[in-house]
């Protein structure tokens, strides 16, 4: 079957349509490709001039268990919670003592007597007043310890810091120098869910940190200049004080 003379024409038509819309878009072209790579080169000058080049790695570790046990604030902290506790025990003991004593006296009324029903009153108060007592006495010292912990936590955080950086270590890791017991399946857990198994001694800036931390806490001043205890945990501090093992 042939093609009309009509259709090729419309053939001839699309296909000049199309070779002048490539010819247009190859014109262009250049132009849209000399914006791009505009953008692309201020958008890498703009990286590379915000993007720097971290600090090599260097890892330090610190005992906390080591740390809190012998950093003198944590005792005296220690020494004020425990009396906050004696006086509230104290003030539940007096209470109890005459919810006891009026029990007694109970023991001797007739139950149908009116005496022995204010005597019951009294009891069901001093019971009411004491389990109150206890609430508010829980209450109050954990948060205390809470405060008490949170502030010291950040006074062993900001002299770990201070010992780093004039160290030079840039990661402080927690570890533990306390060696599992093969009779206490709690501290073998303890040891396996560590996220150090091993670190140089070198870098270990407990000590230092315990150093400056009572030095601080007995002078309520700032780190000195003075030189840091030996490095790990064995050698003297400064002013002859020995640093033993734990």
């Amino acid at each position: 079957m042939g093609v009309s003379p009509r259709k090729i024409r419309v053939i001839g038509l699309s296909l000049a349509g199309c070779v002048l819309l490539v010819g247009t878009t190859r014109a262009q072209a250049p132009k849209a490709d000399r914006q791009v790579q505009g953008a692309s080169a201020n958008t890498g000058t703009a990286s590379s001039a915000s993007l720097k080049p971290g600090k090599p790695t260097i890892v330090g570790t610190i005992d906390l268990d080591y740390v809190f046990k012998n950093y003198e604030k944590v005792k005296a902290a220690t020494k004020e919670i425990q009396s906050a506790i004696g006086v509230r025990k104290a003030e539940l003991m007096r209470l109890e003592e005459q919810a006891r004593s009026v029990y007694e006296m109970m023991k001797k009324l007739n139950p149908t007597s009116e005496d022995y029903h204010k005597q019951e009153n009294v009891l069901t108060e001093l019971k009411a007043k004491a389990e109150a007592t206890k609430e508010s006495a829980e209450r109050e010292i954990s948060n205390r310890q809470a405060e008490m912990m949170a502030t010291l936590y950040k006074e062993v955080q900001a002299y770990s810091a201070w010992v780093a950086q004039h160290r030079g270590i840039t990661h402080v890791l927690t570890s533990s120098s306390t060696p599992p017991s093969g009779s206490d399946p709690n501290s073998v857990m303890a040891a396996v869910n560590r996220p150090v198994i091993y670190s140089d001694p070198g870098n270990d800036i407990t000590k230092e940190v315990v150093f400056y931390l009572n030095q601080s806490y007995q002078k309520l001043g700032k780190p000195t200049d003075r030189p840091a205890p030996a490095q790990g945990h064995q050698g003297q501090a400064p002013g002859n004080a020995t640093v033993g093992s734990q």
